[in-house]
């Protein structure tokens, strides 16, 4: 009976020796993970119609790299009232969202998933109890090397001179 278990003991041995010497072989030639890093994000957000300027605003976040709740968000407001048709008064948000993800360091630049939303208020034109609004969001993936600013966004609508731009900018934080 022990020449038995020592038997089953061995076989069993040799049919996982291939399985562990691969797990530890994956071990060993993988690259260790990069420290967390702090990066002061710097966001700004252009919007203008007919080359009036309807936003033009900067924000300014810490990102830090690679950290699993690395959700940040920042809004930003109002709430603008005006009546209908009916002379009903409404309310409608006005404002800009800044969400960033995901962001991660590759030698020395930093990958991020930024994430920007608007809803502005345009002309009013004259058969309209309110003014127009313009509503829209951008996703984008941004590659930033650090302390260089970049234009990550642009679009321009020649048809109704409208023109998006968002530019971004990190910079390294030192913490000790």
């Amino acid at each position: 009976m022990t020449q038995t278990r020592l038997t089953l003991a061995a076989l069993l041995s040799l049919a996982l020796a291939p399985c562990l010497a691969m797990a530890q072989g994956e071990n060993s030639t993988q690259a260790p993970k990069p420290p967390s890093q702090a990066y002061e994000l710097t966001v700004t957000v252009k919007e203008s119609e007919a080359g009036k300027a309807l936003v033009d605003k900067t924000y300014t976040l810490i990102v830090i790299t690679d950290d699993s709740n690395g959700y940040e968000h920042l809004r930003d407001g109002d709430r603008v009232s005006y009546k209908n048709e009916k002379g009903e008064i409404l309310t409608d948000n006005i404002g800009t969202n800044v969400d960033v993800n995901h962001a991660t360091q590759q030698g020395d630049k930093l990958i991020l998933e930024l994430k920007v939303s608007n809803t502005s208020l345009g002309a009013k034109a004259d058969s309209e109890s309110r003014p127009q609004e313009h509503d829209w969001i951008v996703s984008i993936k941004a590659v930033l090397i650090p302390g260089k600013p970049a234009v990550v966004y642009s679009t321009t609508d020649t048809v109704a001179a409208h023109k998006v731009e968002i530019q971004a900018t990190a910079k390294l934080l030192g913490l000790k």
